[in-house]
């Protein structure tokens, strides 16, 4: 008889392991998705989806959560464990989605030719429930220099940040961290240290209170978008 339970036991423990394994798309699917940035205050993800690609059922925590999307790219399908389906329309470099949060464990098939590349930038500091609105933010027609708040919630900021090509420009300095996507190739000045945003990520971390500066890199403008955590 006590075989028998320690089998079964040794069985209950291979099972739920091989379901954490199963749910966790970092350690399923780590071609898909990977983690780029991981503190106190969020975990950034680095999404990437091939042309026609379809990745297994995973899940995904309920984190209130900002979609910053680095590619243009095709229609991709999003199939639900509870049986519904959504299909996100076609996305663009530089748009987001700010999403309150759900727990969702779904399968996806990238319906296009092109890849899907985003990062998931979940605020672990958020609960359920904190953030009161869903947001859609546009990818801009034109850069226009400049720092413009285009979301701004009690627990979350975003502003788009444009740094014409040959300049440098600083970030007006906030009291909270911030995640910082950039959608060309730029660097992060600080008086200690000058960073580049890395190419497989696009992110970094700018600490609360820090006296930072950006520019492009090349001929090109720096195009950012900072993610200021209130909830902190």
């Amino acid at each position: 008889m006590r075989r028998v339970l320690l089998q079964a036991a040794v069985l209950m423990v291979g099972l739920c392991s091989l379901r954490m394994l199963a749910q966790d798309p970092t350690v399923a699917f780590p071609k898909n998705y990977r983690v780029v940035l991981d503190n106190a205050d969020v975990t950034v993800l680095r999404v990437h989806y091939g042309p026609h690609e379809t990745v297994g059922m995973h899940d995904h925590s309920d984190h209130p959560t900002v979609y910053v999307y680095l590619n243009n790219s095709g229609p991709v399908r999003f199939e639900h464990a509870e049986g519904f389906i959504i299909t996100r329309k076609p996305t663009h470099t530089g748009a987001y989605r700010v999403s309150p949060g759900r727990r969702e464990k779904h399968r996806v098939v990238n319906l296009s030719d092109t890849p899907s590349d985003y990062l998931r930038v979940e605020l672990k500091k958020v609960p359920l429930g904190g953030l009161k609105h869903e947001f859609r933010g546009s990818a801009p027609a034109v850069l226009v220099p400049g720092s413009k708040t285009e979301f701004e919630d009690p627990v979350v900021k975003i502003e788009r940040v444009v740094c014409k090509a040959g300049a440098v420009c600083p970030l007006p300095e906030e009291t909270a961290p911030s995640v910082l996507v950039a959608f060309t190739p730029s660097e992060l000045l600080e008086p200690e240290k000058a960073t580049f945003f890395p190419e497989e990520s696009s992110t970094l971390w700018l600490r609360a209170g820090a006296e930072a500066r950006v520019r492009g890199r090349g001929n090109a403008p720096a195009h950012l978008l900072r993610i200021v955590l209130r909830a902190h």
